[in-house]
């Protein structure tokens, strides 16, 4: 009987295309052929965790197959329960973050699963969202290390990441705001330098009893750089990514990043000076406001992308120190910038606003459809003439609950921004300067200018 071997590659290809990844790794143990053609894709992406057997398994498999990886994906693990080990990352995990047997991996992933909002037992200043409480000062960070293993292995996983001289490409998901040793030391820094694109999602701890992370000064304070006796994401991280050329932030459904009160969480991380390098921006949960158009101001001759699509604004508001602005002050504020903006892209604005709110039945922070009749309504009329006229935008707008800071969407006032026009007209005026620039582009196309597709949300 003929064997699958025996096929023409040709018709193999064709078979191959069908399978899944775990269909191609049961295949590749049937013999060596099919073992050196589904390589790459097996070990394109290499998964590991900080338990040493599943670590171990992944260095050896790196040691053999390594030059076909190109992503590698961390994620640690630790409890409240977990008493202090030395080291806390276990060596094989180390060993593969610094890169060693990896040379075409370009892009790591580090996910920081450490259950922080979900603990039974509190310690001040040690577990739970009451790690938050306060902000800490160099000796305190290293001090913390040494009491939880939690501050430990993030440590120490920055600290071993930063050895990795092949990685451009970083992600973190649930990015805990807190300092750790490893952000003072140079080789942090120097990895920081080298990369071209980052992506930061935010951790939101949300506690059962109601109290979520971003009540706590030490929360706030580290992602707006306020405290002069820390390190915050400004200090840590984007003053030494010269290089950058993409950035994305996600900030957590609670939390929002943007604007000035007591709840609110400045986007002060993000100064005009930094990041010189930077060619694109996509924010999500951030509220549009003067110390956006302030940074994206010092960067109106390099930065040609930005994509605000899942951001709101606050409003105008006047008085000192106020930073919330409309969203058709913030386009009007990119349209006049001198010298001109680059953009070639913007992303904002869009029917998604309309069909949830942050806050109903006392459910803080679900998405749920609004119940009113009314609103419904006139929100269905709004997502019918989005429908029929291409380029109509609807653009979002909430306020800060008073007593935990949640953004609440205000249906009404999107409603009214819609009808008046004045967010549109702004967007118009801003997108036909986004137009020139693609055309200008396209005629004198130089290397270092990156041409992308205008996109509308």
């Amino acid at each position: 009987m003929p064997s699958l071997t025996q096929l023409p590659w040709e018709l193999s290809f064709q078979v191959f295309s069908y399978l899944t990844l775990r269909d191609k790794v049961r295949l590749s143990a049937t013999c060596q052929a099919y073992r050196t053609h589904f390589a790459p894709a097996i070990f394109k992406t290499i998964r590991f965790t900080n338990d040493d057997a599943v670590a171990r398994s992944a260095l050896a498999a790196v040691g053999a197959y390594g030059q076909h990886t190109a992503r590698l994906e961390f994620a640690p693990v630790a409890w409240w329960d977990d008493e202090p080990v030395v080291p806390a990352l276990v060596p094989a995990a180390a060993e593969l973050l610094a890169g060693r047997h990896t040379p075409h991996a370009r892009a790591a992933q580090i996910h920081f699963d450490f259950d922080l909002d979900n603990f039974e037992q509190w310690d001040e200043g040690g577990v739970g969202l009451d790690a938050f409480a306060d902000s800490e000062t160099e000796s305190e960070v290293a001090a913390k290390e040494q009491k939880w293993k939690w501050r430990a292995l993030m440590n120490e996983t920055w600290a071993a990441l930063s050895e990795n001289g092949h990685v451009r490409d970083l992600t973190v998901n649930d990015m805990i705001p807190k300092p750790t040793s490893a952000f003072r030391r140079p080789a942090f820094q120097s990895f920081l330098a080298r990369l071209e694109s980052a992506t930061l999602r935010v951790w939101a701890g949300d506690h059962c009893g109601g109290w979520s992370a971003h009540l706590f000064n030490g929360y706030v304070e580290w992602l707006s750089s306020r405290h002069e006796r820390m390190l915050g994401l400004h200090e840590s991280f984007f003053c030494h990514m010269r290089g950058l050329r993409h950035l994305e932030i996600h900030a957590g459904p609670k939390g929002f990043l943007g604007g000035t009160g007591t709840h609110n969480i400045p986007l002060t991380a993000l100064e005009p000076d930094i990041l010189p390098s930077l060619r694109s921006l996509t924010l999500t949960n951030c509220l549009v406001g003067r110390e956006l158009v302030d940074f994206i101001r010092g960067h109106a001759g390099v930065l040609t992308s930005v994509n605000v699509a899942d951001c709101a604004s606050l409003g105008d508001k006047d008085g000192p120190g106020e930073h919330s602005i409309s969203w058709a002050t913030f386009f009007d504020q990119l349209y006049s910038m001198d010298p001109p903006i680059a953009l070639t892209e913007l992303v904002a604005g869009g029917a998604k606003i309309l069909l949830t709110l942050r806050r109903m039945g006392g459910h803080v922070g679900e998405d749920q459809p609004h119940p009113d009749q009314e609103e419904d309504s006139d929100l269905r009329e709004i997502c019918r003439q989005i429908k029929v006229q291409p380029g109509r935008k609807c653009f979002g707008y909430g306020s800060l609950h008073d007593s935990d800071g949640d953004f609440v969407r205000d249906v009404g006032r999107i409603v009214e921004g819609f009808r008046r026009g004045d967010d549109q007209r702004a967007y118009d005026c801003l997108m036909g300067l986004v137009r020139q620039n693609v055309a200008r582009a396209a005629s004198s196309p130089r290397e270092d200018l990156n041409i992308v597709q205008i996109a509308s949300g």
